[in-house]
């Protein structure tokens, strides 16, 4: 909201000025209507008709481009993003936005028929309207617009220019495993409570992921019931260090005991997994051992744990032969031993640090895994394996259906809202810098052509062309400085507001603020280098004679 409102100050701003130049240039015409008995209030009034009707076909062909640009705004809006299907062009948007665009008129055409209005018509027949524009103060009032357009501009392009930066650190973050040709394929499994059900599925994903493996071109392949980056993976579950030597552990019925023996532990993320499932993603094995064939239902259950988890609960100790507990995910309270540590990995997302984490294996504890991802990694492209697997879930199960991915690509979705809010502010931000070097160039070019017969003067008494185009660019550089200046303070204090949404890198970046200011003035000097140039050929015969 902060960058639509930037936008449209800049805008109005641009506006305002062209207004100002409009009604400079037509003061000999406004002395003359006042020479002839029109009011004021007549020339106000038609100042006012004629903003407001240029308002209106500017605001119905805004309107015209919101519904284009919100097409490829749905398009690129993440797809978890809250309420984004019922975005679009109702009648309180449209209200809004002609509304805006009258009030604006409005304003801006108001404050711009005073200004024309308010010189004598003596004065505006005799000086064609010529000296009014060129007036100080209203040099300055010009030269001030435009130093408030680029400090605006300024803001975004840094807002801009950080969350690009954010979104680089983000990609270069190690998530701890693999995604490079690895295939997912997501299982939605009917849940059933019933121990039948549970070793039914148990056996399922077993005898799945034992025939994906014998595909050709798989080089590992493992399952779990909650993939990185793709799951609500977050700390969502109590889990209780246990002592032999403590009182027993509490029951299904003794919750409140187990939640106030959680308060002294703390909260785990919970990930049903198989033991393919490490060797698949890369993740390595720091101690013990990884989950087999014998971790049945029936056999003792046992544990993976993260390595931050190991290292937060038993530091400088061996956390192997350990028991644990973990409740509020799945039911069972029975007591897991921990029989190997895994490394960290960034699983919530590539921003957040990693979560201390529980693995449990899904043939002892197949109740959370009724959402099952299984990865494959494969040895050349990934896509080549989909038929093949596709075609062993319809012989174990024609009523689950699967649905393919690349981890590939669920690193990218996982970036999808950072990279919409990076497109948003650069698009605002683009058109902001668009409309505030028309608005620069636009003061310049009618400056000059203010001072045609000053500079047909300088010439006449041997001005070179080099001194005539510093005198422009001068002019054009003070502006453009004062602008940076302003817009880096406003900055500093702005960007802060962003803070959450950035990653590794300070609201007050000073490379980011260097390089954007680096580019408004490269931009800007560049606008004012056409009216420059331009000046720099007057031929001073001609602009002696200019009227």
């Amino acid at each position: 909201f902060g960058a639509v409102g930037f936008l449209l100050l800049v805008g109005c701003l641009n506006v305002a000025n062209l207004l100002l130049a409009q009604g400079a240039a037509r003061q000999r015409e406004l002395a003359i209507r006042v020479a002839l008995g029109a009011t004021r209030t007549q020339l106000i009034t038609q100042f006012l008709f004629e903003t407001l009707l240029l308002s209106v076909v500017g605001g119905v062909l805004g309107i015209l481009l919101a519904q284009w640009t919100l097409v490829a705004l749905l398009k690129l809006a993440p797809i978890d993003l809250r309420n984004i299907g019922e975005i679009s062009l109702n009648l309180p948007v449209l209200s809004f936005a002609l509304g805006i665009s009258l009030i604006t008129a409005v304003g801006l055409g108001l404050f711009s028929a005073l200004r024309a209005v308010s010189v004598e018509a003596k004065s505006g027949l005799t000086d064609a309207g010529r000296s009014q524009f060129g007036s100080v103060r209203n040099q300055r009032l010009g030269r001030a617009i435009v130093v408030a357009q680029l400090a605006i501009t300024l803001t975004l392009l840094s807002g801009a220019g950080l969350l690009g930066r954010s979104l680089l650190r983000v990609l270069s973050v190690d998530p701890g495993f693999r995604t490079e040709h690895v295939l997912t394929m997501h299982l939605s499994i009917p849940y059933d409570p019933d121990d039948k059900d549970k070793l039914h599925r148990a056996r399922f994903l077993t005898e799945l992921l034992s025939q994906i493996r014998a595909i050709p071109g798989v080089a590992d392949v493992g399952g779990t019931g909650r993939l990185p980056l793709a799951s609500r993976f977050s700390p969502d579950g109590w889990y209780v260090v246990l002592n032999p030597s403590q009182q027993p552990p509490p029951t299904l019925d003794d919750w409140e005991r187990f939640f106030h023996a959680s308060l002294n532990t703390g909260y785990a993320a919970y990930c049903p997994a198989s033991d393919g499932y490490f060797r698949t993603l890369g993740i390595p094995l720091l101690q013990g051992r990884l989950f087999e064939e014998r971790d049945t239902m029936e056999a003792p259950h046992v544990a993976l744990i993260s390595e931050s988890l190991a290292r937060e609960k038993w530091p400088n100790q061996n956390p192997l032969g350990h028991a644990i507990e973990f409740g509020n995910m799945d039911g069972d309270l029975r007591p897991l031993t921990v029989v190997g540590v895994v490394g960290d990995i960034r699983a919530a997302s590539l921003e957040a640090a990693p979560q201390p984490t529980i693995y449990v294996s899904y043939r002892q504890r197949p109740q959370g895994a009724h959402d099952f991802t299984t990865v494959i990694h494969s040895a050349g492209d990934p896509a080549m394996i989909i038929s093949s697997a596709r075609e062993i879930v319809r012989k174990l199960d024609p009523t689950v259906p699967p649905e393919f991915g690349t981890f590939v690509g669920v690193v990218s979705a996982s970036l999808q809202a950072r990279r919409f809010n990076l497109i948003l502010v650069g698009f605002f931000a683009t058109a902001a810098l668009l409309l505030a070097v028309v608005g620069l160039y636009g003061v310049m070019a009618y400056s000059v052509t203010r001072r045609t017969v000053e500079i047909g003067v300088r010439i006449a008494l041997g001005a070179t062309q080099a001194k005539i185009l510093s005198l422009v660019l001068a002019q054009g550089t003070r502006v453009v400085v004062a602008g940076i200046v302003i817009g880096v303070i406003g900055s500093f204090a702005i960007t802060r507001a962003i803070r959450s949404l950035l990653f590794g890198v300070s609201p007050t970046d000073p490379l980011t603020f260097i390089t954007v200011a680096l580019l408004l003035v490269a931009v800007a000097l560049l606008a004012c280098w056409f009216p420059a140039r331009r000046a720099a050929k007057v031929d001073p015969m001609v602009a002696l004679r200019y009227e």
